[in-house]
């Protein structure tokens, strides 16, 4: 039973680490899914846009009406007192004077001072207090400006993201062109292989020297290591796609799309060079046209900043005043309660805002410069972009007519070698240039995909 127990453990935990190691396939498009939702760029610029959101809620609840509430509760051990003059005595005095001790006027004397209190040494008070913005121009454009910044901030997003695209799609095709180089040099090696079993053969019987052999091991070791070098680039290059998918490193990743459909869907398009594109569809054009936005709205927030700001407030409360807190037989709870508006009317600044409204201006100009500059840039972009995908589709047609020739060329002087009418050295020759052509053609694809991806993003498409 124990054994049982512990042969299903060991087959769980097997199927536990098989699963974790089993390796995940990508299209280009499931990759670059990937990427989007697992950047850590990407995510702190979503941050970004839910701390506009906030901060716009923020901004709006300055100008919503406020309520707070107070209560406040103070003893006087030793209640203030107030020295007052005695006002009352000469008062009194006078007026025996002209009456009754007319004939014989009582002296008024110095003046005297006695204490006296206007504090009770228990005070209690509440009050409910509320204020509310009632108009504030320089509130209102802030407002707008803030819901405008939240769009400028999402276009951000939209970069970063054509940034990921990018940079994906090139590593990812990076390492399918790489793949295509392995299955060249692994057919070659196919075929290297067969080729010297049967000179081998040929040179056993005596048909050609040992030299011939030799010549063609030499070519077959040279594909091995070729073959080899290539694997090492093919792993730091699927590392490149795992760091720009932020995919872990420790993890296998392998590539479901079809290189040769790839590159059938970028010979297929055609691309007109007089043909007009959309220059909004770059998101860098977006945050540019938004940021000249703000610059507007900041200058009327300037502008709107003399005018007068008006704002309500209210209060209701009461106060109890004892000297003895619980003797209700004293004076109780006194209500009070005032209702009212300021108007803040700017007057001089000292000429502030006339700086502050002339370097906006600046600033404004200045943001219209880069635009048309950044105009410019797009357009000489998306014209190169167009005619070095036009070359690129070019080359590769030329490479692969040079290709089949190049296997033609190598196929002949196989037969003739066979026959005994060619020598290895125009076999070598032929080995050495259809090797070559191999690598021209592989090098025009890659050229080509390169070239169809910079099209996409220059036309804002990718």
């Amino acid at each position: 039973m124990i054994s049982r127990i512990a042969a299903l453990l060991l087959t769980f935990l097997i199927l536990m680490a098989a699963t974790a190691n089993a390796q995940q396939s990508f299209t280009l498009d499931e990759a670059i899914e990937y990427a989007l939702k697992n950047n850590n760029s990407l995510k702190v610029n979503q941050l970004d846009i839910l701390d506009a959101e906030e901060s716009i809620k923020e901004l709006r609840s300055q100008g919503m009406p406020k309520v707070s509430g107070t209560a406040r509760y103070q003893y006087f051990p030793a209640v203030p007192q107030t020295p007052l003059e005695d006002f009352i005595s000469p008062i009194v005095i006078g007026v025996l004077n002209s009456t009754v001790t007319a004939q014989d006027p009582i002296p008024i004397g110095d003046p005297t001072f006695f204490e006296v209190s206007f504090q009770q040494k228990h005070n209690v008070s509440g009050s409910i207090d509320a204020n509310a913005l009632i108009f504030d121009g320089s509130y209102l454009a802030a407002l707008k400006a803030a819901k405008l910044y939240k769009e400028f901030v999402r276009t951000a997003v939209d970069i970063s993201e054509q940034g990921i695209k990018n940079n994906v799609t090139k590593a990812y095709l990076n390492v399918l062109i790489l793949d295509k180089n392995k299955e060249t040099i692994d057919n070659n090696i196919s075929s290297l292989e067969k080729s010297l079993f049967d000179m081998r053969a040929m040179y056993q019987e005596g048909f050609i020297e040992e030299l011939d052999v030799d010549r063609l091991e030499l070519s077959l070791a040279n594909l091995n290591i070729e073959k080899s070098k290539l694997l090492q680039v093919e792993n730091l290059s699927k590392n490149l796609l795992k760091y720009q998918m932020q995919f872990p490193l420790g993890e296998q990743i392998e590539l479901s799309e079809d290189l040769d459909l790839v590159i059938e869907k970028s010979k297929i398009e055609e691309v007109d060079l007089n043909e007009e594109f959309d220059i909004k569809k770059r998101p860098e054009y977006i945050q540019i046209t938004k940021g000249l936005e703000l610059q507007d709205i900041q200058l009327e927030s300037f502008k709107k900043s003399n005018l007068p700001s008006v704002s309500a407030f209210a209060s209701l409360g009461e106060t109890l005043a004892r000297n003895e807190l619980f003797n209700n037989e004293q004076a109780g709870w006194l209500p009070s309660a005032v209702v009212g508006l300021n108007v803040n009317v700017p007057i001089y600044d000292g000429g502030f805002r006339k700086s502050q409204i002339a370097k906006s201006k600046i600033s404004t100009e200045k943001a219209l410069i880069e635009l048309d500059n950044f105009e410019t840039a797009i357009s000489l972009q998306v014209a190169n972009a167009k005619l070095q995908y036009i070359n690129a589709k070019s080359t590769l047609k030329a490479k692969e007519a040079s290709l089949a020739l190049a296997e033609k060329i190598f196929e002949k002087t196989q037969i003739k070698f066979r026959e005994g009418v060619g020598s290895s050295i125009e076999l070598t020759q032929a080995e050495s240039a259809l090797y070559n052509e191999q690598a021209a053609h592989i090098n025009a694809l890659y050229e080509l995909l390169n070239a169809k991806t910079d099209l996409e993003i220059a036309l804002g498409n990718l």
